[in-house]
This record gives structure tokens, sequence and C-alpha cells, in this order.
């Protein structure tokens, strides 16, 4: 019975805190509790790189899980282990000190006594109940629970059946509105559609009469012509006669000749000039109409756009990306190059949220195939160019980036962390000390939390600014340097990468890291103490020279879905960033 007992000890110890039941494939996480591990896997979202300990909330990241081999030897010791006590339960319970049967239960220690051991110093004052008692006041707590419970189970049950009916009503709803925006917009292009069928049957029309018009009036215009000839060959003939015969009836010969008369034919008549005019009119009156509603419908999407997307967190952005690559209602892009309706060429159009998830691509690592045909140029001479720069040993020729105008920036009070200090020309932000992290983020949505961090404007939504950032600190002080998406995540466990919206740099007084994709930190030779950052919207790129030397020394490739912000995150206490100009 002890082993029996030791077992059922043990069982509680390799229980599973999710499931309930014994450890399948057991494993830990960084905070040193233990899950199976298809529990703790389906405990987050299934996008989320990053998940919380279902026990003491601690945020660890998926890939950190590590199977626990010892506690795999364990259960299959503790199973064959019940496996040999479980005839057992058909012998009578006796104890094995006194060799006498049980017949007593203690409540203080939970055990099993003999009469022997009822008496003894140990449990003589206790309170200890006959087995059958015990089993019977136990049973009525059992039931107590069991009843509990069941209400539990039964609320539960209501919880979820209101919520699947708030889901299906959710869904409802929006199905409802997806075939409500698709009847809009056929009828849309149905007004449309029939106006234009319209204009060109209205100008097909015209363009017919116009013709039947013309062949009138050349007809008319020949025949008055021909009649024109013969009179002028008959008077032509006439001058080559004798005096005699020249003078016969030339009275009658000169007045038919004055009396001939050009009958001017319409060439277009008044009624067809003025059904063009008016068909002008009319399309002038609609590409007119057509152009505002199309200004104010691109202005109204992109604030509808900006507060879709305001908020969203990592696995939503993530969600949004995937569904939109996947569908296969969606128009494939033109092929670089392509003519566009207004002329010129178009460049491929890249999903909305795709520079945040298949993002930017590090100048050692992009394919040029991978980039738009006008950014691949450009990558291309960049290659070059820093090839034969490593190759000679000195440092590279000032670029178009080194040699264009530094935008004046400053930094955006209304980002920053609590403890993060601005001068009062908004030029220069300090970390004084690291204070103990506030479990309570500021009521300012806004604000960077936990990471101390603050973002610098204005933003980039068009054309190429650059700027600088001088790194002082002890040792030289560490930080994070770069640019930010405008929707990038500013609450929570940041992934500083590319795929995220952030493209920077880690730069300490020991070394400077390319943070790219899966949180990989690529190493650089670089020791830069004072960054320019460029960021080319148009080509998407966010460039990283050192100021002082004018050397490059670092590219991120991406296409921004909007505005860009300077980006600053502190790493050590001490350290200050201060912004030039």
């Amino acid at each position: 019975m002890a082993g029996q007992h030791f077992a059922s000890t043990l069982q509680e110890d390799v229980t599973c805190p999710i499931c309930m039941d014994t450890l399948q494939n057991p494993v830990t996480i960084d905070c040193g509790h233990n899950f199976c591990l298809g529990c703790i896997m389906l405990s987050g979202e299934a996008s989320d790189d990053v998940l919380k300990c279902p026990l003491c909330s601690k945020s660890v990241r998926k890939d950190s899980l590590r199977p626990n081999w010892l506690l795999v030897n364990l259960v299959e010791k503790i199973q064959a282990l019940g496996a040999t006590q479980a005839p057992a339960e058909s012998r009578e319970l006796r104890c094995q000190k006194h060799r006498e049967n049980f017949h007593y239960f203690c409540e203080q220690d939970g055990k099993f006594l003999c009469v022997v051991c009822r008496e003894s110093r140990e449990h003589k004052f206790h309170n200890a109940s006959p087995l059958d008692e015990a089993a019977q006041r136990y049973q009525g707590q059992i039931q107590a629970k069991i009843e509990v419970l069941q209400q539990k189970e039964k609320a539960i049950s209501q919880v979820k059946a209101q919520g699947e009916q708030k889901i299906n009503v959710f869904m409802a709803q929006v199905e409802f509105e997806k075939q409500r925006v698709a009847a809009e917009f056929k009828r849309l292009r149905q007004v449309l559609k029939e106006e234009e069928k319209f204009l060109l049957s209205r100008l097909a029309w015209l363009d017919q009469e116009g013709a039947k018009g013309r062949d009138i009036f050349t007809t008319s215009t020949e025949a008055q012509l021909r009649s024109l000839g013969k009179l002028v060959d008959s008077l032509r003939a006439r001058q080559e006669l004798c005096p005699s015969e020249l003078l016969w009836g030339i009275k009658v010969v000169l007045c038919r000749s004055e009396g001939f008369q050009f009958l001017t034919p319409t060439p277009v008549s008044s009624d067809l000039e003025k059904k063009l005019s008016d068909g002008k009119s009319r399309h002038d009156s609609i590409t007119e109409a057509i152009k505002k509603f199309r200004e104010n419908l691109q202005a109204d999407q992109k604030k509808d756009k900006s507060k879709f997307f305001k908020g969203m967190n990592e696995s939503l952005l993530k969600s949004w990306y995937l569904l939109e690559n996947s569908n296969p209602k969606k128009k494939k892009p033109s092929e670089p190059g392509s003519p566009s309706p207004g002329g010129g060429t178009t460049e491929p159009e890249l999903p909305l949220l795709q520079p945040l998830f298949r993002a930017s691509f590090a100048r050692k690592a992009v394919s040029p195939a991978l980039l738009p045909a006008r950014s691949r140029a450009s990558y291309v001479e960049g290659l070059q160019s820093s090839g034969s720069s490593e190759k000679s040993g000195g440092v590279a020729a000032p670029t178009e980036e080194l040699q264009m105008a530094l935008t004046p920036v400053t930094l955006d009070p209304a980002s920053a962390h609590p403890d993060l200090v601005l001068s009062e020309d908004l030029k220069t932000v300090t970390l004084h000390l690291a204070a103990a992290d506030d479990p309570e983020a500021p009521a300012d949505p806004e604000r960077f939390h936990p990471f101390r961090c603050v973002l610098g404007a204005p933003g980039v939504a068009a054309g190429r600014r650059a700027w600088e950032a001088e790194l002082r600190g002890p040792d030289g002080g560490a930080c994070v340097v770069g640019a930010a998406a405008e929707h990038a995540a500013r609450r929570g466990y940041l992934l500083l990468e590319p795929g995220a919206g952030f493209w920077a740099l880690r730069v300490t007084g020991a070394e400077c890291q390319a943070l790219a994709e899966s949180g990989e930190r690529e190493e650089l030779p670089a020791r830069p103490r004072r960054l320019r950052v460029c960021v080319d919207h148009e080509r998407g790129e966010v460039l990283f020279h050192d100021a002082a030397t004018g050397g490059h020394v670092y590219t991120f490739h991406a296409s921004f879905p909007g505005r860009v912000f300077p980006f600053f995150r502190l790493l050590f206490a001490g350290t200050q960033v201060t912004l030039r100009p």
C-alpha cells in the first residue's frame, strides 16, 4: 500500500498543469515549469513566436522549448510501478510496521492506522476515524466537490453556448457586409459600364452620320467641279476657233459662264456639331466627377487603412498578410516595366503589409531578382561599388546618400518610455538610471513599454530623408538605431526585426550588429559612434553610414506600407543619443 501511495504521489508530480493528465512528451520552458509539448504549443496563437507561461505568465519564445528527458524516464518508471502495485488492491490493507490490518484513518496526516499506530505517541492525540466513517465523510465531500464542479461545468457550457452564438452572429454580420460591399460595387460598375456604353454608342452614331455627310459633301462638290471643268474646256475650245466662229453666240456663252454658281453643301450639320458638343460636355462632367470621387475615396481609404491597422499586434498583422498572399482571387501584379494606363512603366504592386513580414532584404542576403526593377539596378551598383571598396581596402567614395542634405529631426515625447529623459530642444535622449520594470504600462498607448524606446519626427512618407545620431555613454554607450514603420507595435515584447516593422542596428562600444529576420544578429566590422541614417521611401531602402568616415555600414531593402519614423532604443544606464541637425 505504501508503494501504491508513493506511486500516486509521484503521479501528481508528473501531471501536466494544462490538461491535468500524465505528461506526454514533457518539455521545460525558461521559467522552469513543465508541460506537455502539445499543450504548451496550443496555449498561444499558432502564428506567435512568443507565448506566456500559464502558471507565472512569463513570456518565452517557442524555439526555446526543450525536451525534459529526466521526466520522460520518470513517467515511464511511475507507470511501471503503478502496474506492479495494481494487484495489491485486492489484498487487505496491512500495516507494514506492526503487521496489523488498518482500521483507522488519521485526519491530520492523511494516513491509514492500525490499532497499534492509533495508540502510538505519533498519532495518539490526532483525530482518527474508522475507515468506513472516514470514507463516508469523504464521500460527502467528494459529492460536494462534484456538485460544485458540475455547476462550473454548467456555467462554462452556458458561456460556451453564448460565445458560439455571438461568434455566429458576428460571422453572419461579416458575411452580410461582404455581400453588401460586393453588391454596391457591382451596381457602381454596372452604372459606369452603362454610361461608358452610351457614350461610345453616341460617338459611334456621330461617326456614322459624319461619314454620311462626308459622302454627300464629296459627291456634290465633285459633280460641280466636273460641270465647271466642262465649261472651262468649252471656252478654251472656242479660243481655238476662227474669229467668225469664235464670235458666233459669244454673248450667250459668256452669260452662261457668268451665271455658274457653286452650291456649297454643308460639311457637318449644326445639329451634329451640337450633339458632339453635348457628348464632350457629358464626358468632361463624368471625368471631373470621377476624379473628385477618386481623390476623396483615396483620401478616405488612407485614413481608413491607418485606423484599421493601428493597434494591431504582430499576430494580427501576420494573419492579415498571410490572408492577402493566399487569396487566389487577388489579381497578380503586372510585370516590372509593363506599360501603365497613364504612360510610363509600373512596378509590381506589393501586398499592403509585405514589408512587415516578407520585408527587408539585407544587402548581403537579398537576391536582386526579388527586388523591383528600379531598385534592382541601384542594388547591383551598390554591391559593385561596395565590392570595389573592399578590394581596395580604402574608404568608399561619398555616395549620393552622404551628399544629400540632412533633415532636421526631433524626438517625439508622446512615444517616449517614461524612464527616458528628453532635452528641452528634443534633440537629446538619455537613460539616467535603469529603473526596475514597472509592471503597469502607462495609460497613453502611444508610449513604448516596457522597452525604453522613442521615435523621431517627422516621419518619411515619400522621397528621401537623412539624419545623424551620435552615441555617448559608459564604454561608448549602447543603443538600437534605425527606422520603424508607422504601424509597428509599441507595447509588450518587441521583435526588433524587419518582419515586425523595424530596420535597425544594435551599436555598443564593442560591437555593431544588424538586427535581421527571425531574431538573427549579423555581425558588422564597423564600430561607428556617429551614424547617418537615410530612408529612401521610393526605393524602399534604409541605409546606414559611418558619419565620421563616410563608409557604408549596412542597407535594408523593403517596401514600406506607410510612413517611416526614426527609431531609438537605449539599452544601458548612462546611454545618450543626440540628433543632428
